[in-house]
Formats: structure tokens, C-alpha cells, sequence
């Protein structure tokens, strides 16, 4: 196994791209592209466009919370003084991405067309493949067995 990582050689999982900005691009390219060419899936769903969007965003703001309150910077660029287990990382390792996740669904939802919906899945392939793998691999060499265990307990995403 390695050795735990921590100091001034600690330079974070190294995501360069904020999800937060990959998240935001791929929902605009999805609805400039049913302004475009739309594909029309069915009626808009304003109700549940709204569920989700306010469900997405209160899980991503908890989890940031959380983040802060154990001392530890929620930037996935910045590396991390703690390993949070509480709050929605109890169900979820990643309850951040999954708000973002649940809050592009829910633009999908009141746009009702098949590009919103395309754009959601490269959400979550994006955050899957290209944040959370970095994330992983840099979680495991500086928090070692304790990450280790906590990858065991709980699901990646829920």
C-alpha cells in the first residue's frame, strides 16, 4: 500500500477543470442545442424540474458545508486536510457531484427535450471518469487505509 501523503508535497487530486464549470458547459451545450435542433421527449415537467433542482442544489450546499466544518477545502484542486464521513457522505461518497448530477436532470426536466438529457449523461460521465477517478486515486494514497475502509462502506455514488 502506499504511504499517506501530506505537506508542502501534498498537491491535491489535480482536477484542473472546477466540476462546477464542466457541470454548467455541458447543460448550456444541451440547451443550445435544443434551441438549435430540438428533440422533444415529451412536456416540459416544471414540478419536478423544481424537486430536483432545489434537491441537487441543498445536497451540493450540505456537503460543502460539511466539508468546511471538518476543516477541509471542498476545491478538488486543493488538497485535503481531512477524510469526511458525516452528513451525505455517509450515503454517498460524492454527494456533491450527485446534487450537481440531480440539478442537471432537473434542467432536462423543464426543458423537455433529448439534448438536456445527453448533456446530463456526460455529467455524469465527465465527473465520473475524469473528477472522481483523480479524486480516488489521490484520496487512497494520502488517507491509506482509512479511505480504504470508507470506500467499502459507502457507495461511490449512492
Amino acid at each position: 500500500m502506499a504511504t499517506p501523503i501530506s505537506g508542502p508535497e501534498d498537491h491535491g487530486p489535480g482536477v484542473r477543470v472546477p466540476p462546477p464549470v464542466i457541470v454548467a458547459g455541458l447543460c448550456a451545450l444541451g440547451w443550445g442545442l435544443k434551441q438549435l435542433a430540438p428533440l422533444p421527449i415529451g412536456p416540459p415537467a416544471p414540478g419536478l424540474a423544481l424537486v430536483l433542482l432545489l434537491a441537487g442544489g441543498a445536497l451540493a450546499l450540505w456537503a460543502v458545508a460539511v466539508m468546511l466544518l471538518a476543516k477541509t477545502d471542498p476545491l478538488p484542486h486543493r488538497p485535503d486536510q481531512a477524510l469526511v464521513e458525516r452528513g451525505p457522505f455517509r450515503v454517498s461518497r460524492n454527494p456533491i457531484y450527485l446534487g450537481f448530477v440531480l440539478a442537471a436532470a432537473g434542467l432536462a426536466l423543464l426543458w423537455g427535450d433529448l439534448w438536456p438529457w445527453l448533456a446530463t449523461a456526460g455529467c455524469f460521465l465527465a465527473l465520473d471518469r475524469y473528477v472522481i477517478a483523480r479524486e480516488e486515486r489521490y484520496l487512497r494514497v494520502r488517507f491509506g487505509a482509512a479511505y480504504e475502509g470508507y470506500a467499502g462502506r459507502v457507495r461511490r455514488w449512492m
